[in-house]
Order: C-alpha cells, then structure tokens, then sequence
C-alpha cells in the first residue's frame, strides 16, 4: 500500500466526516469509505486515465481554476485530439530496451575507434561524434522518439495530483478573495477511467476596508501621496492578491522615475488585518528603509557613455575616437557619425536624476531609426555616481538581400506569378542617419497556355522603387521644436518608384513620387502619416483602335495625378513599436482620407503638359477593423471589415476615378474564391479573354473570418469565410449592373470559403496555402466542380 496515498485518502475522509456531522449523512459517509477502497485497488494499475469535473462554482471561476489543475484537458484540433493519437502512435514504437543497447553497441563501436586512432585531431572527432549520438539516443530515452514529443502525454489517475489540486484551487480561491472558501474531492473508479470531482464552496468575498501608508521617509511619502490615485489597492474593491503584485510594480516604478536607483521590491511589503466578521481587510503599505539608520537617497546621473564601435573595427586596427557633445561622451570609430542628430534621441542627460522611463524611451528612440543591430543600455553605480553605458552596435553600411515570393492560382499551376526582388540597403546617407533601400523587383504575371504562342516579354514586370527613410522631418524647424517632437518618434520618407508593366493596359508605364510624414504617440498608441504631396503618372499602352466610348478612351490617354492624404491606426495598448512580428495586435483601426486633384487647379501645372494628357479630381476614404481573439492557447479567431469610397467631382465633365484608385477583388487577403479582379463590379461579369476590362470599382464591402489552429510544430491549420464585391458609382457610361443599389446590394455578394495549411516560422516567414470555394456568385454561370475551386499560395497572413 502506498503510504501517501493512504495518508491523502484518510484524511479527506476525516474532513468529509467533520463536515458532515448529522445524522442524516450517515450514507454519505459509507459512500466516501466504499470509494476509498475502490482507490486502493485502482492504485494497482498506475495507468488508468483520469478526468476532472468542477461543481459549485460560475463559469469564469472554473476556466480560472483549470487553469491552476494540473491534469490539464487534451489540446483539439475540431474536436479531434490529434496530439493524445500522436504520443499513442509514437509510444506503441517506443522500447526503451532497445535504445539501451544501441547506447551500448554506439559506446562500444567508438570505444575501438577512438583507441586506434592515429592522430589527436582525430580523435577529438570521433569523441565528439560519440558524444552526438549518445546524446541524440538518451534524448529519446528520456523524453520520448519524435512523434511521443510532437504529440501530448496523456496524464494517468496519481492521488498526489487530486492532494495537488485541491491545494491549487485553495490558493486560487484565496487570491481572489474567498479567504474562508473550501474544496472537497470525491473520486469515482470506473472500469476504464477515473472520475474526480472537485467541490468547491467560495463562501464569503472579501473586501477591502481601509489603506494605510506606512514610511519613515518623508520625501518617498510625498511621492506615493501625490499619485495616491494611481494605487491599484483601493478601499471598497475586492481583494485580489493581483492587485499588490501590480501595486508593488507601481511603487518601484513611481520611485525609479524619481531618482531611486538603488530600490528594489524587498523594500515593499504589506500588512494585512482581516475582520472575519464584516469580512474586510485592512491594508498597510510599509516602504522600509535599507537600514535603520539609513534612508533612501536619490541617484544622479554623473556620465552617459555611448559606444558606438563594434568588433569589427576593433579587428582592423581602427582606435575609438572620443568626442563629448552637450554633455554626452562618444566613443566613435570614425568623424562621420551625425552626433547632433543621435543626442536629439537621448533623453537622459548627465546632472539628472535617474529615472527608469528615460531609459527605455532612449532605447525605443535609437531602435526606431533602425540603423543600429543592436542597443544595450547598463546603468553602473561607479565611484559614488551613476554612470549610464549605451552600447549601440552598427549595421552594415551596405546590405544586399534577395528576396523570392509571389503567389499561385489553381492548382493547374497556370497562374503562377513568381516574384524576384534584389534589394541593397546603405545605411548613413547625406551624413546623418539615412537609409536608401532600392529594391528592384520582377514579376512574371502571365497564364500559360498551351494552345497558344507565349511571349516572355508581354507578360513579364519590372519595378525599381528607391526609398529614403530619415528619424526626423525634413522641413525646417527651431532646435527646440525638433527635440520637443522627439516624443513622437518622427520620420520621414521619400519613394520613388518606376514600373513597366505590359499587361496592364491603361498603364504600362507608371511613375510615382510620395512624401511622407509619421509619427506615432506613445501614450494613446495611435500612429500617422501625412503625404502632403503624391504624384503619379501613367502611360497606357499603343493599341491600333481607340475605344469609342468616352470613359475608355480617356483610359487609353496618359494621366497626371496628385494628390494629398493623411491615414491613423489605432491599436491596442499591448502592441509595441519596434515589434516587427506579424501576430502583434488584438485589435486594430485603420482610417485613411485623400484628396486628389488639388495641385494642378492651384497650379497652372496643366499648361507644362500636352492637351491629350488627363487630369482628374476625387476624393477617398478608408476604413478598416481588425480584431484577433486567442480562444485558446493554441486556436485563433481573427476578423477584418473593410469599407472603402472613392468618387470623382470634377466640374464639367463627369468623368470617372482612374483605376489607381479604384477598388478590386478577389486573391489573397480578399475574396479567396475568385482571381484579382475577376469578379464584380455589382452584377458585372468579366470576359477573361479581354484583357482591357478593368474590373474595378468605386465603392468596397469586404469581410473576412478566419479560425486559425497550432497543429503539430510549426504547422497550423485555417478555416475562413470571404465575403465582399465592388460597386461603381457613377452613373455616366456606367452599365446599371455595376452599380450600387442599397436595396438589392447584399445579391451581388461574392461568398467564398475553404481551409488552408500555413507553416509559420516564429512570426517572421509565414508560407500559406489555401484552397477556396466559390459559395455564391453575383452572376449565375454553370461551372463544373474544379472551375469553382481556387487554390492560392501565397506568402504571409491574409490579414
């Protein structure tokens, strides 16, 4: 007999007989005696599953007091425990005799090898080969073979995990509140499983009654006093033993704001006194000193220290170079680094008192500019002063990287559209803290057919954009201003960008030219972005016949637009900035306005052009939501709605918006369903074979659902519902089919839906592959099975 198993079992039967003492419950204590029995012959065979069940308590108490168990419930995949199957299947191939002798007959092999052989250097290879295996052999002793550790171990009935338990879900109750709660198991032995249930009784939820500050330094009292209203631990809330987790962090955090390097968390403790009668609690904050004669003492800075050299130089030969600028000493391996620009991004400065925000506002300054691999920042208590160490390694000046993606529809592989891009980055332009990424890009957008002639050049594209990116507006503005401005982590950014595209119609030729503007605000996590100026020019293709209609043939003239926008997103508070992970939101707001047409009617920019070039007047606006919900740990819900308008006010003439800046559908991150641009606008079916259509449309609805499951390693899989179509709006030259009905909009939907594979390499490489079916179209057309079914590979979430 086991005798911790005797020792649990007994007394849970000594508290279930002081519980209840009537009479009357007499049978339920012979029930209780008959199950211990029961216990001791299960606990014979150690392999019998255990499954637990919670009584007494709401649903958001039980989910928490799950959490706590540690028989945790079988991760599913629908419903289904692929994981459980997983180790089963792994451990029927699993002898552990086996791999003891492999351990013996590798020992043994290399034993001889090693004594002959003929050399030291090669020795050491053969022990560190030993070694290897060995260690590859023991791994799967002791943790399984590869599908046991890929899969999830099914946990047998042990009665240390029911003691466990029930002391885990005491301390739970106790940490929110129910200070007199109770637990009590009752386990029930079936022939195949064990059941155990848990009865939970809260009782009575404590609160808080009264919150005393006690300190013998004044100047640390008048802080806390002053931001009293800050405190997480309030008179009249319930007691959450969270809550002074929180309230500790906050103190340390209010204090190292203010000048108290050297306070730490064994500085802070509370008293509580409990009135079990009105069940409240009387809490007093004690800030003890570091000793008994000894107060604490703010901390001032004394040096900042940035080290702005790396290995590399010191490898060469080259010697650091100490330059001290507004205070701040350097240590530069070269006269060329831009010191006014990186002093603006230091916050803290010798003769301040220490304070922990600075620090690490410094580092997401320095991080943001992205031209440094990697930042660390020491702060040292060094003869009598604090001396804080900035440690900012370089990246290489110039950098090429190779890039290849693209996208494939249908399974047939005759949309395949590969992408090639070649992009060198050179950090420290016009001297300062520059960066210019020119990233050439060529893209094969064609569809094989077999029937006909393929000529490479007619369906291949080729792009050069070349960005300039700087921390700082490039505008003129008083030095106080830009440091002021600092808080915002501004930036500016020039494209450039030239693209030569055959099988698009209406522009072939495009050139366009963007100044932006960002900033982000910390506080409220909200970011901008202002284009005061954006141009583009287009230069459609030389087709023998013009279209008659109006609107086409203004298509098939070259164009000249501008325009001037501003978008904001809006992001939960958890995101964080120099975050470049692709899962880094819950949820998020964007909205974007643009303006188009304003320069050139301000401007006489009309008369530098020819009177067969076009120039058009709009006005855009965007909204997007998204919103990501973690069901469990492994399972993901994420949703998007899109709502975009664009409409033209040109006086005069009612020309429509150029298809720049229009709205399409279909592909990734849209309707999977359907091919970009092959569905809509409205009731409008496209001809396939006609390439001058343009498919697009002045008004978008677009909703996407997305359930996203962690299957085995870096293998998830995705269930997903598309819904969405395009609408025109005007009513010149514009078929009634296209257009926007708000009676009968809701037809015109296209539908679509399907499931996916995606291997996710840590958030940074995501390669997703979705089959989608055609569930409604906006036009009747009868297809065959395999016509309604698009198959896309793609890189990176949808959304």
């Amino acid at each position: 007999m086991n005798f911790d198993f005797y020792y649990i079992t007994y007394y849970q039967y000594k508290k279930l007989k002081t519980y209840f003492v009537s009479k009357k419950h007499l049978l339920i204590q012979l029930v209780w005696l008959c199950t211990y029995f029961i216990c001791l012959q299960a606990q014979a065979d150690p392999s019998v599953p255990m499954k637990e069940v919670i009584v007494g308590v709401n649903k958001t108490h039980k989910k928490g007091l799950q959490k706590y168990s540690i028989c945790q419930p079988p991760s599913t995949v629908l419903f289904i425990p692929l994981k459980r199957w997983l180790y089963h299947l792994g451990k029927r191939y699993f002898n552990p005799d086996t791999i003891k002798n492999d351990l013996l007959n590798i020992k043994n092999k290399y034993e001889d090898r090693i004594n002959n052989a003929k050399n030291e250097k090669e020795k050491i290879k053969l022990i560190a080969k030993r070694d290897r295996l060995m260690k590859a052999k023991e791994t799967i002793l002791t943790r399984g073979n590869r599908l046991m550790r890929m899969g999830e171990k099914p946990i047998y009935y042990d009665p240390m995990y029911v003691h466990h338990n029930e002391k885990m879900f005491l301390n739970y109750l106790h940490s929110k509140g129910y200070l007199d709660g109770e637990v009590i198991s009752n386990t029930d032995v079936q022939k195949k499983r064990v059941y155990v249930t848990y009865y939970v009784t809260p009782h009575h939820l404590y609160t808080i009654g009264s919150v005393h500050l006690q300190t013998d330094h004044k100047p640390i009292s008048d802080i806390l006093l002053r931001h009293k209203s800050e405190s997480c631990i309030k008179p009249g809330h319930p007691y959450q033993y969270q809550d002074f987790v929180n309230e500790q962090e906050r103190i340390i955090n209010l204090l190292s704001n203010n000048g108290y390097f050297e306070f730490h968390e064994q500085y802070i403790y509370f008293i509580a006194n409990v009135s079990p009668a009105d069940h409240t609690i009387d809490i007093t904050t004690v800030v003890d000193g570091p000793g008994s004669e000894i107060a604490h003492i703010k901390t001032k800075v004394g040096r900042v220290i940035v080290d702005l050299t790396c290995e590399k130089d010191k490898k060469n030969g080259i010697n650091a170079i100490k330059k001290e600028y507004r205070g701040i000493d350097f240590l530069v391996s070269s006269d060329k680094y831009p010191l006014a620009h990186l002093v603006r991004k230091i916050t803290i400065r010798p003769g301040d008192f220490y304070n922990k925000s600075k620090i690490l506002e410094t580092y997401e300054r320095l991080h943001g500019i992205a031209t440094f691999e990697s930042i660390t920042i020491l702060p040292k208590l060094e003869e009598g002063q604090l001396v804080v160490y900035i440690h900012a390694k370089p990246n290489e000046r110039v950098l090429l990287q190779t890039e290849f993606g693209g996208t494939c529809i249908n399974l047939n592989l005759k949309r395949f559209r590969p992408t090639i891009k070649l992009i060198p980055t050179i950090r420290g332009i016009f001297g300062g803290m520059g960066i210019v990424r020119m990233e050439t890009s060529v893209d094969w957008g064609g569809q094989l057919e077999k029937k006909k002639p393929f000529n490479v050049y007619n369906h291949v594209a080729y792009g050069l954009r070349i960005k300039f990116t700087t921390p700082r507006f490039i505008c003129y503005l008083p030095e106080k201003t830009n440091l002021e401005l600092e808080n915002f982590n501004p930036s500016t950014a020039i494209d450039m960008d030239f693209i030569k595209n055959p099988m698009d119609m209406d522009s072939e030729q495009k050139i366009k030219g963007a100044l932006h503007y960002q900033w982000f605000n910390r506080r409220k996590n909200i970011s901008y972005q202002f284009s005061p100026c954006t141009i583009i020019t287009t230069h459609p293709k030389i087709i023998d016949t013009i279209p008659k209609n109006p609107f086409e043939k203004k298509l098939f003239t070259p164009s000249f637009l501008t325009s001037i926008g501003f978008a904001s997103t809006i992001s939960n508070p958890s995101t964080i900035v120099h975050l470049s992970t692709i899962e880094q939101y819950k949820w998020m707001i964007s909205i974007g306005l643009e303006h188009g047409g304003l320069y050139e009617y301000i401007f006489p920019i009309k008369k530098l052009f020819s009177k067969d070039v076009q120039f058009y007047k709009f006005i855009k606006f965007d909204i997007a939501y998204r919103h990501a919900y973690n069901l469990t740990q492994d399972t993901r819900l994420v949703y998007q709605a899109k709502l975009g308008i664009v409409n033209s006010y040109e006086s005069g003439e009612k020309w429509k918006v150029h298809p720049d800046k229009q709205y399409e559908i279909g592909g990734h991150g849209s309707v999977r369903g359907w091919d970009a641009q092959m569905v809509g606008p409205g009731f409008y079916l496209p001809k396939t074979e006609n390439k001058k259509d343009k498919h697009k449309g002045d008004l978008l609805l677009l909703g996407n659902i997305e359930l996203r499951q962690k299957l085995i390693g870096h293998l998830e899989g995705a269930l997903f519902l598309d819904i969405g179509n395009t609408w025109k709006l005007s009513k010149y030259h514009t078929p009634p089919k296209m257009r926007f009905y708000f009676n009968d909009f809701y037809k015109a939907l296209a539908v679509g839906g399907g499931f996916g594979l995606r291997l996710n390499f840590y958030n940074t490489f995501v390669l997703c592959g979705d089959v989608a079916i055609q569930l409604h179209r906006p036009v009747r057309v009868k297809l065959n099975g395999s016509q309604r079914v698009n198959f896309n590979l793609s890189i990176g979430y949808p959304f």
